[in-house]
């Protein structure tokens, strides 16, 4: 067994009255590329959004390389690409890149060989984000959610509408982010992702279940 980077545990959460995960837990490996599968409503969204930091659950433990994780550490350690897109879509790439980069010198040093780079993204830099593919898109959120270079990147629905091209830089990569260390939870029905994952997981009932 690997290095633990991350870990839940006993993760009860929900909506109202409706409970949609139940004690669930999971580990994740430094370096590892874990795939969550599941009918739609099974709570694969909600478990992302909690381990991502943006919704709470009604109880349960995250925890960061054995300690409990701190508010301040999501943003800073977890890269989080939801399915809804979170761009302003009216806005060029550059734009989006820099609200979420925090100015120009740290956007820079990633179009010079890094993540904006290696994702295609430095041609489309002028470009209104509603006039790209949704393909394109998905890389750009993928961008977005690499400030400050996370640890763990999690991904919900990543090849949902992508074209073969943009597959395929993606996967390229996330081999990449992976083979530097890099740690990738992700959702999806893409045959092509279910052969990346180094573990693969069904939930169902409200825990996970290895496929």
């Amino acid at each position: 067994m690997g290095e633990m980077i991350y870990q839940a545990v006993d993760i009860t959460a929900g909506y109202g009255n409706k409970i949609v995960l139940k004690d669930l837990s999971l580990d994740l490996e430094k370096g590892s590329s874990t795939l969550i599968v599941g009918a739609n409503g099974s709570g694969k969204s909600t478990l992302f959004a909690i381990l991502a930091g943006i919704k709470k659950a009604k109880s349960g433990k995250l925890l960061l390389e054995g300690k409990e994780i701190r508010k301040k550490q999501f943003g800073k350690l977890i890269g989080y690409v939801p399915q809804d897109n979170p761009l302003f879509t009216e806005l060029t790439v550059k734009d989006n890149l820099l609200l979420w980069y925090g100015g120009k010198v740290a956007l820079q040093r990633e179009m010079e060989g890094g993540v904006i780079e290696k994702l295609g993204l430095r041609e489309v830099l002028k470009k209104r984000v509603d006039t790209l593919s949704g393909g394109m898109q998905r890389r750009v959120c993928v961008g977005c959610a690499m400030v400050g270079d996370p640890r763990i990147l999690i991904l919900d629905e990543p090849g949902a509408g992508l074209d073969m091209e943009c597959k395929e830089v993606l996967h390229a990569w996330l081999k990449e982010y992976q083979r530097d260390g890099g740690t990738v939870l992700l959702s999806s029905h893409e045959q092509s992702e279910l052969e990346i994952a180094d573990r693969r997981y069904v939930l169902r009932d409200g825990k996970l279940v290895t496929a």
